[in-house]
């Protein structure tokens, strides 16, 4: 991943981020809690949105820096989830949830720092 790609895909990226960041807001605060499609789907949910949005966010702000660029989406994956709670009386906070929300993150952060090295 390099300059160039980002450059080249700018809109593309920025339009796939603000619509990830979109979806991942509404999942966060919707009034009641999704449904369960099997066990543990909601986990699922939370690592692919937060996965997806912190990779397509860092593509799109390729020139901040990567430490404060992490650090605040490590963060927000653990504040939303209390937020929510606090926003939405049917909503409640979950350990696993922000768990989940950490690890999509992190694997993200580590596939992009993955991808930077290939040339």
């Amino acid at each position: 991943m390099n300059n160039v790609f980002t450059q080249k895909y700018k809109t593309w990226i920025w339009i796939a981020f603000l619509l990830a960041v979109a979806a991942l807001v509404y999942g966060i605060f919707r009034p009641t809690p999704p449904e369960r499609i099997f066990e543990n789907s909601d986990k699922v949910g939370h690592f692919i949105a937060f996965f997806s949005v912190s990779l397509l966010g860092r593509l799109a702000l390729y020139k901040v820096s990567g430490l404060s660029y992490w650090a605040v989406w490590l963060i927000l994956a653990c504040s939303l989830e209390f937020l929510q709670e606090i926003l939405q009386p049917l909503r409640h906070f979950s350990v696993a949830d922000t768990l989940a929300n950490v690890i999509g993150v992190s694997i993200a952060m580590f596939l992009y720092a993955v991808l930077t090295k290939i040339k």
